[in-house]
C-alpha cells in the first residue's frame, strides 16, 4: 500500500476520507484550520483559553459526526457555522450566569440591609449551604472556588488541571441546581 501525502490531496478527497475515519485526513484538516477556527473564536470571545476550548470542541464535533459528513461539499464554512453555534452558546451561558450572580448578590444585600429579615437571612443561608452541600465533589469544589472565595475561572482551571470552559460548565450546572433547590422551598434567587 503506498503512503499517501494528505498535505497535497484535495479538501473533498479528505473530507471523503474523515467520514470513512481516516485519521490522517482529519489531522490534515485539523492543521489547515485549527488556527482559523481558533482566531475566529476569539474574536468573540477576547479569551485564549476559551478560544482554544471552543476550537477543540469544534473539531471534536467534526471527528464525532464524521459518519454524517458525506453532504457536506463547503467545509470552511461548515467549520465556521459549528465555530459560530458553540462560541454563542458559551456566551449565553456567561451572560445567563451573570445575571443569576447579580440576582444574588441583590438578594443578598437586601438581606444585610433589612436587619428585620434576619430570621429569613439564616434560613436562607441554611438552605443554600445545603444546597451546595448536595452537588457533586468536583461540582461543589468549583462552585465554591469561585463564588465563596472570589477565585476567577482562569485560576480556578489552572488550580485544578481543567480548562475554563469546563469551570464555567460547572459553575452554570451548580448555580440552576441550587435555584432549583432554592424554589423547591419557595425562595427565589431575587431574595
Amino acid at each position: 500500500m503506498a503512503l499517501q501525502n494528505f498535505s497535497e490531496m484535495p479538501e473533498d478527497e479528505l473530507l471523503s476520507l474523515l467520514v470513512e475515519g481516516n485519521r490522517s485526513a482529519f489531522k490534515e484538516l485539523y492543521i489547515e484550520y485549527y488556527r482559523k477556527i481558533y482566531a475566529y473564536a476569539l474574536k468573540f470571545t477576547k479569551s485564549t483559553q476559551l478560544a482554544e476550548d471552543i476550537a477543540q470542541e469544534v473539531f471534536l464535533k467534526v471527528w464525532e459526526k464524521r459518519q454524517s459528513m458525506s453532504d457536506i461539499r463547503f467545509f470552511k464554512g461548515f467549520l465556521f457555522t459549528v465555530c459560530k453555534n458553540i462560541t454563542l452558546n458559551v456566551l449565553t451561558r456567561a451572560a445567563r450566569e451573570i445575571k443569576i450572580k447579580s440576582l444574588i448578590l441583590t438578594g443578598a444585600q437586601k438581606f444585610h440591609v433589612d436587619p428585620e429579615n434576619k430570621f429569613q437571612n439564616e434560613e436562607y443561608e441554611t438552605l443554600l449551604n445545603k444546597a451546595i452541600e448536595q452537588l457533586p465533589p468536583q461540582r461543589k469544589l468549583i462552585y465554591k472556588l469561585v463564588k465563596t472565595e472570589g477565585k476567577s475561572y482562569d485560576e480556578v482551571a489552572e488550580q485544578l488541571g481543567i480548562t475554563t470552559g469546563t469551570v464555567n460548565d460547572h459553575i452554570v450546572k451548580a448555580t440552576r441546581s441550587i435555584k432549583d433547590y432554592l424554589l423547591w422551598y419557595n425562595i427565589t434567587l431575587t431574595i
